[in-house]
């Protein structure tokens, strides 16, 4: 959503192939408990006049604790706040802010096993408050499950079946020799009772 002459762009850092993308739902790789999350907010002036100051409100969303970002960070409010100077137009300015997923015992069970959170930006022209923009971006978390204090994960997939042919001829030559021995172990014991 846009109005007037400043946007914002918020996006999450994808886990898997570590691009920055819109929103991760919940059929995308997901962060798990103890993981740095990774967001990008790009602020861009696309009016025709420069920007003397933009106010940018980034507001953590729940399960996540910020590491790092410019500005300052109120850790009631969970809103990291840091100001622009100069925004000339058609210019965008990029910046990084971290987050930790909390550990999973701080989600509660009732939230199941896949939550998904939502960071939102906002950016407001302090030239002109009623220019204002906001992005939203989410990403999803994976509880770990834990059998004894020691995590569980999900079974790896196989693609293929083994590959089998000529090479298990060898094998079933072994077959006839395994009974020989077993025989011949079993009639030797028999002899040595006897004797």
């Amino acid at each position: 959503m846009t109005t007037g002459d400043v946007t914002i762009n918020k996006a999450v850092l994808n886990p898997q192939t570590d691009q920055y993308v819109d929103n991760l739902s919940i059929n995308d790789p997901r962060y798990q408990p103890g993981y740095t999350a990774t967001f990008k907010i790009t602020v861009t002036n696309t009016g025709s006049s420069k920007i003397s100051k933009v106010k940018i409100t980034d507001i953590f969303p729940q399960y996540v604790d910020f590491v790092s970002g410019p500005g300052s960070f109120d850790s009631n409010t969970k809103v990291l706040a840091f100001e622009i100077d100069n925004l000339a137009t058609n210019e965008s300015r990029s910046f990084t802010v971290a987050g930790k997923v909390v550990d999973d015992s701080r989600i509660p069970t009732n939230e199941g096993d896949v939550v998904c959170v939502v960071n939102q930006a906002i950016a407001t022209n302090l030239d002109n408050s009623a220019q204002t923009s906001q992005d939203n971006s989410q990403l999803c978390i994976e509880k770990v499950a834990t059998v004894s204090g020691f995590p569980v994960f999900a079974t790896a997939g196989i693609s293929t079946s083994p590959a089998t042919g000529p090479e298990a001829i060898g094998l079933i030559s072994l077959i006839p020799t395994g009974i020989a021995g077993w025989f011949l172990r079993k009639h030797s014991v028999k002899k040595n009772i006897l004797n």
